[in-house]
Protein backbone atom coordinates (compact mmCIF):
# COMPACT_ATOMS: atom_id res chain seq x y z
CA UNK A 1 0.00 0.00 0.00
CA UNK A 2 1.69 3.72 -0.80
CA UNK A 3 2.11 6.23 1.64
CA UNK A 4 -0.89 8.28 0.13
CA UNK A 5 -3.30 5.72 0.66
CA UNK A 6 -2.20 4.82 3.86
CA UNK A 7 -2.59 8.16 5.32
CA UNK A 8 -6.02 8.08 3.68
CA UNK A 9 -7.13 5.11 5.72
CA UNK A 10 -5.41 6.85 9.20
CA UNK A 11 -6.87 10.21 8.55
CA UNK A 12 -10.15 9.49 9.76
CA UNK A 13 -9.14 7.88 13.06
CA UNK A 14 -6.71 10.15 13.84
CA UNK A 15 -9.70 12.81 13.75
CA UNK A 16 -12.09 10.49 15.61
CA UNK A 17 -8.48 10.35 18.34
CA UNK A 18 -8.25 14.13 18.63
CA UNK A 19 -11.79 14.74 18.50
CA UNK A 20 -12.18 12.77 21.77
CA UNK A 21 -8.92 13.69 23.56
CA UNK A 22 -9.70 17.69 22.77
CA UNK A 23 -13.77 16.45 23.92
CA UNK A 24 -12.32 14.70 27.25
CA UNK A 25 -9.60 17.26 28.01
CA UNK A 26 -11.50 20.58 27.89
CA UNK A 27 -13.76 20.44 31.43
CA UNK A 28 -16.55 22.59 31.34
CA UNK A 29 -16.77 25.91 32.76
CA UNK A 30 -19.00 24.10 36.28
CA UNK A 31 -16.64 21.27 36.57
CA UNK A 32 -13.60 23.75 36.32
CA UNK A 33 -15.66 25.82 38.34
CA UNK A 34 -15.91 23.03 41.03
CA UNK A 35 -12.34 21.98 40.83
CA UNK A 36 -11.14 25.90 41.95
CA UNK A 37 -13.45 25.46 44.77
CA UNK A 38 -11.90 21.76 45.75
CA UNK A 39 -8.48 23.21 45.22
CA UNK A 40 -9.50 26.05 47.08
CA UNK A 41 -10.78 24.45 50.35
CA UNK A 42 -7.75 21.56 50.37
CA UNK A 43 -5.48 25.05 51.09
CA UNK A 44 -7.90 26.44 53.71
CA UNK A 45 -7.20 23.51 55.72
CA UNK A 46 -3.53 23.48 55.26
CA UNK A 47 -3.55 26.64 56.55
CA UNK A 48 -5.59 25.92 59.01
CA UNK A 49 -3.18 22.50 59.72
CA UNK A 50 0.23 24.58 59.87
CA UNK A 51 -1.36 26.95 62.21
CA UNK A 52 -2.49 24.35 64.78
CA UNK A 53 1.03 22.46 64.34
CA UNK A 54 2.33 25.69 64.83
CA UNK A 55 0.65 27.17 68.43
CA UNK A 56 1.31 23.29 69.44
CA UNK A 57 5.07 23.71 68.79
CA UNK A 58 4.88 26.74 69.83
CA UNK A 59 2.99 25.68 73.23
CA UNK A 60 5.96 22.93 73.54
CA UNK A 61 8.66 24.77 72.77
CA UNK A 62 8.00 28.01 74.29
CA UNK A 63 6.32 27.56 77.96
CA UNK A 64 3.49 30.41 78.92
CA UNK A 65 6.17 31.03 82.02
CA UNK A 66 9.07 32.53 79.70
CA UNK A 67 7.79 32.67 76.51
CA UNK A 68 8.18 36.08 75.55
CA UNK A 69 7.20 37.76 71.41
CA UNK A 70 8.41 40.57 70.13
CA UNK A 71 6.19 42.22 67.46
CA UNK A 72 6.15 45.09 64.82
CA UNK A 73 3.66 47.25 63.52
CA UNK A 74 3.43 50.22 61.04
CA UNK A 75 0.71 52.90 61.27
CA UNK A 76 2.55 55.15 59.53
CA UNK A 77 0.46 55.99 55.80
CA UNK A 78 3.25 55.27 53.44
CA UNK A 79 6.54 53.49 55.11
CA UNK A 80 7.35 50.47 53.40
CA UNK A 81 9.65 48.24 55.98
CA UNK A 82 12.70 45.98 54.46
CA UNK A 83 14.15 44.52 57.48
CA UNK A 84 14.18 44.47 61.17
CA UNK A 85 16.60 43.60 63.84
CA UNK A 86 15.75 42.93 67.62
CA UNK A 87 18.16 42.06 70.25
CA UNK A 88 17.36 40.94 73.50
CA UNK A 89 19.46 41.55 76.85
CA UNK A 90 22.85 40.77 75.40
CA UNK A 91 21.78 37.77 72.84
CA UNK A 92 22.47 37.71 69.42
CA UNK A 93 20.76 39.71 67.00
CA UNK A 94 17.73 38.20 65.01
CA UNK A 95 17.43 40.03 61.78
CA UNK A 96 13.94 39.43 60.13
CA UNK A 97 13.25 40.53 56.31
CA UNK A 98 10.12 41.55 55.52
CA UNK A 99 9.12 40.87 51.20
CA UNK A 100 7.37 44.36 49.49
CA UNK A 101 4.34 41.83 49.87
CA UNK A 102 4.25 41.32 53.76
CA UNK A 103 5.39 45.03 53.98
CA UNK A 104 2.04 45.99 52.01
CA UNK A 105 0.19 43.88 54.15
CA UNK A 106 1.84 45.45 57.44
CA UNK A 107 0.91 48.70 56.02
CA UNK A 108 -2.48 48.67 54.89
CA UNK A 109 -3.65 46.24 57.91
CA UNK A 110 -2.24 48.38 60.53
CA UNK A 111 -1.81 45.03 61.59
CA UNK A 112 1.62 42.86 63.51
CA UNK A 113 4.02 40.73 62.73
CA UNK A 114 5.53 38.48 65.01
CA UNK A 115 9.80 39.13 64.52
CA UNK A 116 10.79 36.78 67.47
CA UNK A 117 9.42 34.26 69.71
CA UNK A 118 11.69 34.07 72.88
CA UNK A 119 12.26 32.21 76.48
CA UNK A 120 13.13 34.52 78.79
CA UNK A 121 13.35 33.73 82.96
CA UNK A 122 11.28 36.08 85.25
CA UNK A 123 13.02 39.62 86.11
CA UNK A 124 14.17 42.81 83.79
CA UNK A 125 14.73 42.23 80.69
CA UNK A 126 15.85 44.97 77.87
CA UNK A 127 14.99 44.64 73.58
CA UNK A 128 16.00 46.48 71.35
CA UNK A 129 14.29 47.05 67.87
CA UNK A 130 16.08 48.45 64.67
CA UNK A 131 13.80 48.64 61.98
CA UNK A 132 15.40 49.80 58.12
CA UNK A 133 12.41 50.88 55.31
CA UNK A 134 11.71 53.14 52.74
CA UNK A 135 8.86 55.77 52.39
CA UNK A 136 6.41 54.77 49.38
CA UNK A 137 6.68 58.79 48.43
CA UNK A 138 10.33 58.98 48.39
CA UNK A 139 12.27 59.52 45.29
CA UNK A 140 14.64 57.23 43.53
CA UNK A 141 18.10 57.10 45.48
CA UNK A 142 16.67 58.70 48.59
CA UNK A 143 18.37 57.28 51.76
CA UNK A 144 16.51 54.66 53.83
CA UNK A 145 14.58 55.15 56.76
CA UNK A 146 15.97 54.20 60.12
CA UNK A 147 13.78 53.82 63.77
CA UNK A 148 15.66 52.10 66.88
CA UNK A 149 14.08 52.10 69.96
CA UNK A 150 14.60 50.24 73.50
CA UNK A 151 12.16 49.26 75.86
CA UNK A 152 13.33 48.05 79.42
CA UNK A 153 10.49 45.64 81.65
CA UNK A 154 9.59 43.46 83.87
CA UNK A 155 9.30 39.69 83.36
CA UNK A 156 6.50 37.99 85.36
CA UNK A 157 5.75 34.61 84.73
CA UNK A 158 3.14 34.25 81.87
CA UNK A 159 3.02 35.31 78.66
CA UNK A 160 4.79 38.39 77.76
CA UNK A 161 4.35 40.74 74.30
CA UNK A 162 6.44 43.40 73.41
CA UNK A 163 4.90 45.48 70.51
CA UNK A 164 6.92 48.31 68.74
CA UNK A 165 5.22 50.25 66.24
CA UNK A 166 5.81 52.67 63.70
CA UNK A 167 3.72 56.04 64.10
CA UNK A 168 3.78 59.43 64.76
CA UNK A 169 5.15 60.38 68.63
CA UNK A 170 5.28 62.59 70.84
CA UNK A 171 8.57 64.18 72.71
CA UNK A 172 9.25 61.28 75.30
CA UNK A 173 8.23 58.64 73.37
CA UNK A 174 4.49 58.90 73.34
CA UNK A 175 1.95 57.69 70.86
CA UNK A 176 -0.07 60.27 69.09
CA UNK A 177 -3.23 58.36 68.82
CA UNK A 178 -4.88 59.93 65.77
CA UNK A 179 -3.97 59.63 62.48
CA UNK A 180 -4.74 62.90 61.39
CA UNK A 181 -4.14 65.18 63.70
CA UNK A 182 -0.18 66.09 63.83
CA UNK A 183 1.01 68.99 66.74
CA UNK A 184 4.05 71.25 66.56
CA UNK A 185 5.90 68.29 68.60
CA UNK A 186 4.95 65.01 67.11
CA UNK A 187 7.20 62.97 64.60
CA UNK A 188 7.65 59.72 62.89
CA UNK A 189 9.23 57.04 65.09
CA UNK A 190 8.97 53.50 67.14
CA UNK A 191 7.08 53.38 70.26
CA UNK A 192 6.87 50.46 72.48
CA UNK A 193 4.24 48.30 74.44
CA UNK A 194 4.26 45.48 76.85
CA UNK A 195 1.61 43.29 76.98
CA UNK A 196 0.91 40.35 79.46
CA UNK A 197 -1.49 37.57 79.53
CA UNK A 198 -4.41 37.95 81.56
CA UNK A 199 -4.75 35.48 83.98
Amino acid sequence: MNRPARWALLAPTLLCWCTAFAQHAAPTEPELLKRDQVAEQLRLETLRFNAAAQAVEDEVRYPRLTRTAVYLGVELDDLLVSEASVQIDERPVVTVKIEETQALALQRSEGLKRLLLANLDPGPHRVHLRMTGQYASAKEGAEPVVMEHAVEFEKLPKTTSVVFRARWTKPGGQAERSAFIRTGGSRRGLDAQVLREQP
